[in-house]
């Protein structure tokens, strides 16, 4: 048989699952609706009465194949990968994204075009090979 969490200072019946994880009503725990005051309810994982935590048996999987870093990358580490992405990217000839277009947020995407250009997305500005990498470099996007 279950028992009914009471409160911590007068012993009532509690009801309302914000006074379950507190452990005490309203009355007792100086809170009333007409104040304005608000209340942060915690799980307490070690009383497993208000609020059992969900535990799962399943060995998660991880999404990419091969071996995940062990560590974390700094900002420049990724900020490198990130560059030498791109740099692969416009060596192969194969779309990529170099930065966002503010206000609206738009990705900022060049695609290869047939006779050796780039064409830049959304705007559909032409930039010829040696113009787009002249400008890669300048603002080091390679």
């Amino acid at each position: 048989m279950e028992e009914n969490p009471r409160c911590k200072k007068c012993k009532r019946v509690l009801k309302s699952p914000i006074s379950i994880v507190r452990g005490m009503g309203p009355k007792c725990a100086g809170v009333s609706t007409t104040r304005g005051k608000s209340v942060r309810a915690r799980i307490i994982r070690s009383s497993g009465i208000a609020h059992q935590s969900v535990v799962s048996n399943q060995i998660q999987t991880p999404l990419f194949p091969g071996e995940l870093p062990t560590k974390r990358l700094s900002k420049k580490d990724l900020y490198r990968l990130r560059r030498e992405e791109r740099r692969q990217s416009f060596e192969m000839r194969v779309p990529f994204q170099c930065g966002m277009l503010l206000p609206k947020r738009k990705p900022l995407v060049y695609t290869p075009l047939d006779d050796g250009s780039w064409k830049e997305n959304p705007s559909g500005r032409v930039i010829s090979h040696e113009r787009l990498q002249e400008y890669l470099k300048q603002y080091r996007f390679i």
